[in-house]
């Protein structure tokens, strides 16, 4: 059962790229995260510490390693685990996704 999924974000990358100029993955799964958890318009004071762009960037960069650079896969991956962190009721950050197995 579990082989039929499909991942919902099929594309996503192709569809960006359309849209936008110059597309760099790691920055869009940052991008991704922020929206995720609404913080995409916080004042520059929240981006800092374990909220700093270039933290969550080093992340994201194992992420797309982790997930063979397909973007697609990790969105998805950060989806699965929003969910499951607002299901388990645990703060989550991007790298939860690689100690998780979301397959």
């Amino acid at each position: 059962m579990e082989d039929d999924l499909k991942n919902p974000f099929e594309g996503y990358l192709a569809n960006l790229q359309k849209h936008k100029q110059a597309v760099n993955p790691v920055h869009e799964i940052v991008n991704c995260y922020y929206k995720m958890n609404g913080w995409e318009k916080m004042p520059k004071e929240f981006y800092t510490g374990r909220y700093a762009y270039n933290k969550l960037a080093s992340e994201a960069k194992k992420l797309y390693i982790a997930c063979s650079e397909e973007l697609d896969d990790c969105i998805w991956a950060l989806d699965k685990m929003k969910y499951l962190a607002e299901k388990g009721g645990f703060d989550w950050s991007i790298i939860t996704c690689l100690k998780h197995k979301l397959k």
